[in-house]
């Protein structure tokens, strides 16, 4: 970990690992390319993090779709094997047996950029789901364009994706301008939602009885849940430069409520979240950073805290409290990602010091709070539709179709 954020602090040094990995996927992926495409067979990358996301949820219909269908699964460590279900195949990202999958696979679906070099041969699909659609900070080269410390880091990525992808995956208008600025990408998209998020559109209160019950949590309990995003300029994922006082903020909700809640706490990545006054953590939290799929979280959640993550915009779309609490914001847009937007040109209920947070949570009612998570997704023109896991799934098996 030390060498690797070192390697990210200096300009040539990183120049010269996205170099190398250009080349080594470049030679890994046409060292395969004449192994024969089973058009029975399906690969998802994710590479940091677990069995989750995206590309879980897209996982999960094609097994009820089509039974028979071979599943794999790419990511970032031996690590993240414990999560995944027995009919997924897991692999571990560019050793060998990656790449033979990578090769053979009829259809890719990932919810992060696949590596500069690596190539597709004719007949295989690729669907790019990205991990967010709804942003707050600034994504690849618009974020490069204005933060210096950004830019040393990336200045030499380059992205596959105009080349290679088939289709991105969006549930909102506003994400189709930020994928061709962004990603160079001006190709197909699927309009359709995350897949991810059909969850939150079609929730189901047994699901969430047992995601609670899998966590030990109480089910009369209602749940807060903090998810602050990562800051580039930190050594660990784990850090958040924030004092935010979530006793306070607890304390707030069990007079406003009069009953009983607890703080989930979770780290953009990472093992565990450490934020600058954790000593004031009591017995009311849990950290669930390692706990595989957002998702699930957000399904069981009654707000949201989070600061310049799009995990935001998503959990609007259960109609519950979203507090964007950012008062770090000079340092994180000065060190780490501008912003798409100011805060004064959204709807998100934000606060920048814990007396601005105590008074939205004091003064907003629930018909405030359900005409703000409408806002919110009106700003985006989102249009979940609750089936984009089965949109996805039947593109990718009608693509397969053609391959037998």
């Amino acid at each position: 970990m030390k060498l690797k954020n070192l390697i990210k602090q200096n300009r040539v040094l990183t120049g010269l690992a996205y170099y190398a990995r250009e080349k080594r996927n470049y030679v890994k992926t046409k060292k395969y390319k004449k192994l024969p495409i089973d058009g029975n067979k399906v690969l998802f990358f994710r590479p940091d993090g677990g069995y989750g996301d995206n590309p879980r949820a897209v996982a999960e219909c094609l097994k009820k779709m089509k039974p028979d269908v071979q599943l794999v699964w790419a990511c970032g460590g031996k690590e993240y094997f414990s999560g995944i279900p027995d009919y997924v195949k897991p692999v571990i990202f560019e050793t060998e047996e990656y790449y033979k999958e990578l090769a053979t696979a009829g259809a890719w679906v990932c919810s992060t950029t696949l590596p500069y070099g690596t190539t597709k041969k004719k007949g295989q699909l690729y669907v790019q789901t990205w991990h967010g659609d709804k942003f707050l900070k600034k994504i690849a080269y618009d974020a490069a364009a204005d933060v210096e410390d950004y830019r040393k880091r990336t200045t030499a990525r380059k992205f596959c994706e105009p080349e290679l992808c088939d289709y991105f995956v969006t549930g909102c208008e506003w994400f189709v301008s930020i994928a061709a600025s962004a990603f160079g990408y001006k190709g197909k998209f699927l309009r359709f939602g995350m897949p991810r998020n059909d969850c939150l559109v079609n929730l189901d209160e047994h699901q969430r009885d047992q995601i609670k019950k899998a966590l030990d949590l109480d089910p009369e309990t209602r749940i807060l849940i903090y998810a602050p995003t990562f800051r580039d300029y930190e050594k660990s994922q784990d850090m958040v430069g924030s004092n935010i006082d979530l006793v306070k903020i607890l304390d707030a909700l069990e007079e406003k409520y009069q009953c009983k809640w607890i703080c989930l706490m979770r780290a953009h990545n990472g093992k565990h979240l450490t934020i600058n006054n954790e000593n004031r953590i009591d017995d009311r939290f849990k950290d669930v950073t390692t706990y595989p799929d957002m998702a699930d979280l957000l399904m069981i959640s009654d707000m949201l805290i989070s600061d310049y993550s799009s995990c935001g915009a998503d959990f609007a779309i259960t109609g519950k409290m979203v507090l964007m609490y950012q008062d770090d914001l000079k340092l994180y847009t000065s060190k780490g990602r501008t912003l798409y937007f100011s805060q004064e040109e959204s709807p998100y209920f934000t606060a920048f010091n814990m007396d601005e947070a105590l008074e939205i949570i004091g003064r907003v009612t629930e018909d405030d709070i359900r005409k703000n998570s409408e806002g919110i997704l009106a700003f985006y023109d989102s249009y979940e539709t609750g089936r984009a896991s089965e949109e996805v799934s039947k593109l990718v098996l009608d693509s397969l179709d053609k391959l037998s």
